[in-house]
């Protein structure tokens, strides 16, 4: 018997990529049931009807069912994955707008667009995760709504959900280091010390052995800038911290350029993204089309959909497997709390979830950022529940990005007036 799979926030253009990883899979992973349910009707039906139409090109024929009624659509699953986006694109170009005026970054997850992003979503993914208790108590929650990091922070300690964190970003830096190795992708694992967008690899191992260390030599690095200029843009980073970072940290360590460079762009990439959502919508409304497009690819989602099925699959016990997914610390980061959500290497097997160790020391420069940012994530999610001020402002002070009150203060409360329909808890009548 296969999955029923029910997807939250099924009007997402990613969606179709999801239907990938489940047809790359089908013969370890067959899918009995999929069930779409997004708050956006309209949205839902065209790309759920592309959707079918995938699938039954690659002779695939499982029970399909749309509803706008989330308990129905997450009743009786076997897996949930969440893919909301709270206020749309359109307040995600609020998120990247607004800083800037303020002489902060404007960027969809980090900083204090992410903060506003994750005051949204918060509220929306509290009634998913209250439909996922009554009615499928026993599955797995897979989040993908940003920020995922402190979306799963919510999720795993104010509700009795078995939620995991995942985020494309890690996939695809296990992907640049094997390709630097000249090696498959599935022969790498990574070690890292890190919350979602804000961490480093601080060990890769091959074969069983370490192989950062020869990474990270200055002659591996030369090589690798003349292969990747990813690796150009980030030298700097990775020799102050001994580690390969994660792409965000460049809003931490070149602030000043990233806000300049936001400052000067013709477009937001929300306004980028809303342009190739149309594209994407267009497409996937004709009925003629039954094939996903090359132009997701310019969505942002790359290996999303081999990131969520291959968890899935492991979680099932038909591919066990290592992930880098967001988990309670419990002990493996010894400077940050139990319950705190990290985003850790682990071995996945049929429902079990097992933290790999940490076995480098990571330097003073990444724990203690990691630190101040998991107490701002700790404070957010505090701030989404309460709707209180002095804690907003609290969690932004613990931010690198944002600890400048006589910016973050009148830049919050603008931020809170904009969104003010999204965040009634700010706005008590």
């Amino acid at each position: 018997m296969g999955i029923r799979l029910a997807v939250v926030g099924a009007g997402s253009t990613y969606c179709p990529e999801l239907m990938q990883g489940l047809i790359k899979r089908r013969d370890i992973l067959p899918l009995d049931e999929l069930r779409l349910t997004d708050i956006d009707e309209s949205r839902l039906n065209i790309v759920g009807d592309f959707c079918e139409r995938v699938l039954l090109e690659n002779g695939m024929e499982p029970r399909i069912l749309r509803s706008v009624d989330l308990a129905r659509a997450v009743e009786g699953a076997d897996y949930v994955v969440t893919q909301i986006r709270a206020g749309k694109l359109e307040a995600r170009v609020r998120d990247e707008k607004i800083p800037l005026e303020y002489g902060f970054i404007g960027q969809e997850t980090t900083g204090i667009g992410g903060f506003t992003n994750a005051l949204r979503t918060i509220p929306q993914m509290e009634l998913i995760a209250e439909a996922v208790s009554k009615y499928a108590p026993d599955v797995w929650l897979i989040n993908f709504s940003n920020p995922s990091g402190i979306v799963t922070e919510f999720l795993l300690n104010y509700t009795p959900v078995k939620a995991i964190g995942l985020c494309n970003l890690p996939i695809g830096t296990q992907e640049r280091i094997a390709k630097l190795l000249g090696v498959p992708m599935e022969s790498v694992r990574l070690e890292t010390v890190s919350l979602n967008h804000c961490g480093a690899v601080t060990a890769v191992y091959l074969g069983g052995e370490n192989v950062l260390p020869k990474l990270l030599s200055p002659e591996s690095l030369d090589q690798a800038e003349a292969l990747d200029p990813w690796v150009k843009n980030y030298r700097p980073i990775i020799e102050l911290l001994g580690a390969i970072p994660n792409d965000y940290l460049q809003y931490f360590f070149y602030r000043d350029r990233k806000f300049q460079e936001l400052l000067k762009a013709e477009q937001t990439r929300g306004e980028a993204c809303q342009e190739i959502e149309t594209r994407l919508l267009s497409y996937y409304a004709d009925p003629r089309n039954n094939a996903v497009p090359a132009i997701l690819a310019e969505r942002g989602g790359h290996l999303y959909s081999e990131a969520a099925i291959a968890l899935i699959a492991s979680l099932s016990g038909a591919e066990p497997g290592h992930h880098v997914i967001d988990v309670q610390n419990n002990g493996v980061l010894d400077f940050l709390g139990s319950a705190s959500v990290i985003e850790a290497s682990c071995f996945v097997s049929r429902g079990r979830i097992e933290r790999n160790p940490i076995e480098s020391k990571p330097n003073s420069v990444l724990t203690s950022l990691v630190s101040s940012v998991k107490a701002y994530e700790t404070l957010t999610v505090q701030a989404a529940l309460s709707g209180d001020r002095k804690t907003a402002l609290r969690a932004l002070a613990c931010n690198p990005i944002t600890a400048d009150l006589d910016k973050a203060a009148p830049c919050l409360e603008e931020m809170l007036l904009q969104n003010r329909p999204l965040l009634p808890r700010f706005f008590p009548v």
